[in-house]
């Protein structure tokens, strides 16, 4: 007993000082149990499945106002940070309206993650097909266990986007403070776990196409994290980052302000040169 409490403590220390590696592990670990057992898969989906009729759940209407929000928070949080980040360049002498570093490290994760990673490669060589497409839930056409290519290239299973998404908002819970931390996380993971297996009860997507694509997204926050706000954070401070994002402004503006004088002035020149042809003309 007293072993197991040993390593149950040495594992700790070593996933809070390793959380990469840590994460990388969790991800390896989860992929290899669903490619050695493929029938998680199947299992799972067969308990949302009737067979002559499909995927019932995909028509009630509280799950579709479910999808449709875990779709809506995540995307309207994208564009809240992003917005903030372009009206500091819009207006540089201003303050930023959110902590710089905390908008440009959502910014980046939502670019690399369901943005680069899930829709820009996986969505483009992965052809796994979805569940309402494999034989053996009233589809044509055999299925593919994760991480395998497949053939089906119209119906993409592998991975979740919309599970990508939403697990984008786990990160949050790093930024309220220290007291509130594990409530948030809470939360947030059983909104994350809802929408997600709303896809699976939908025939849209396989379980292991939206727990890999949670643990992808996650494995990249910690690696940003990580670089925004431990080994890089003097690059990356807010002082730093409101600063050059001021001159950058700045300099975007007197860029755009040149070409716009340069603009104006070759367009005076032309309705010169055709007003003094128009003068000849009437001579």
């Amino acid at each position: 007993m007293q072993s197991v409490a040993t390593f149950g403590v040495r594992f700790k220390t070593f996933c809070i000082e390793n959380r990469v590696l840590a994460c990388i592990l969790a991800t390896f670990l989860l992929s290899a149990a669903f490619i050695l057992v493929p029938d998680i898969d199947l299992a799972v989906t067969r308990q949302f499945y009737v067979p002559g009729v499909g995927f019932p759940l995909a028509q009630n209407g509280t799950l579709q106002d479910l999808r449709m929000a875990g779709s809506n928070i995540p995307v309207t949080v994208a564009v809240v940070v992003i917005v903030a980040l372009a009206l500091k360049l819009l207006h540089p002498c201003r303050p930023c309206l959110l902590p710089p570093r905390f908008s440009l490290y959502f910014t980046t994760l939502y670019l690399l993650g369901p943005v680069l990673l899930v829709n820009g490669v996986f969505k483009t060589f992965w052809g796994r097909p979805r569940p309402v497409k494999v034989e053996e839930f009233g589809g044509s056409v055999p299925f593919i266990d994760a991480w395998s290519f497949g053939q089906s290239f119209a119906h993409r299973s592998f991975v979740s986007g919309e599970a990508a998404t939403i697990a984008c908002l786990l990160p949050l819970a790093l930024f309220v403070p220290r007291p509130w931390r594990w409530r948030v996380v809470a939360m947030l993971a059983t909104v994350i776990a809802m929408v997600s297996l709303n896809r699976v009860a939908f025939g849209a997507h396989f379980l292991s196409d939206v727990t890999i694509a949670i643990a992808m997204v996650l494995t990249l926050a910690v690696v940003l994290r990580q670089i925004f706000y431990v080994s890089h954070a003097d690059l990356f401070s807010d002082e730093r980052l409101e600063s050059e994002l001021s001159r950058f402004g700045l300099a975007v503006q007197a860029k755009l302000r040149g070409d716009l004088d340069a603009v104006a002035g070759a367009i005076r020149d032309r309705l010169t040169v055709l007003t003094r042809g128009v003068r000849r003309l009437g001579v």
